[in-house]
């Protein structure tokens, strides 16, 4: 179960890194048409997207899901917290706009972050976050 777990973990920290870092170097899978229209991404927004200060809300699963490939209870939290920000700050971004690639790989980060929160939470993967039983040997069973 460890071991399908870090999987998903692993899966979900590469989805994340082409979201956010190797899509916006590849402008030629988007048309000219989307590209036009992803520049009112963000329009009535009532606050600045585009701050620096809003690219650590970005940065957030990154440490959360290291801190989860090694079963660190802080991880599970912070995963959390990155997924209320976004899930309410979708209030308060203003027009979303993305092509067919971004979507995609988006939804499959959600998706796969939606997976990890509820196996972290849930048993019996939830016994692995707390401090007496250790998950993280590789031939670690949970019963």
């Amino acid at each position: 179960m460890t071991h399908r777990f870090r999987i998903l973990v692993v899966l979900a920290l590469c989805f994340h890194f082409v979201g956010l870092f190797v899509l916006p170097q590849i402008p030629y899978l988007f048309s000219a048409d989307t590209i036009e229209l992803m520049k009112y991404s963000g329009h009535g927004a009532h606050i600045a997207v585009y701050h620096p200060a809003m690219y650590v809300l970005y940065l957030l699963p990154y440490p959360a899901l290291i801190a989860l490939y090694f079963f660190r209870n802080w991880g599970r939290y912070l995963l959390l917290a990155f997924i209320c920000l976004t899930l309410f700050g979708t209030f308060f971004f203003g027009a979303s706009v993305s092509g067919p690639p971004e979507s995609f790989v988006s939804f499959a980060a959600t998706l796969l972050d939606g997976a990890i929160l509820a196996l972290v939470f849930l048993a019996p993967l939830q016994q692995c976050f707390s401090t007496s039983i250790s998950c993280s040997g590789t031939n670690a069973r949970v019963p």
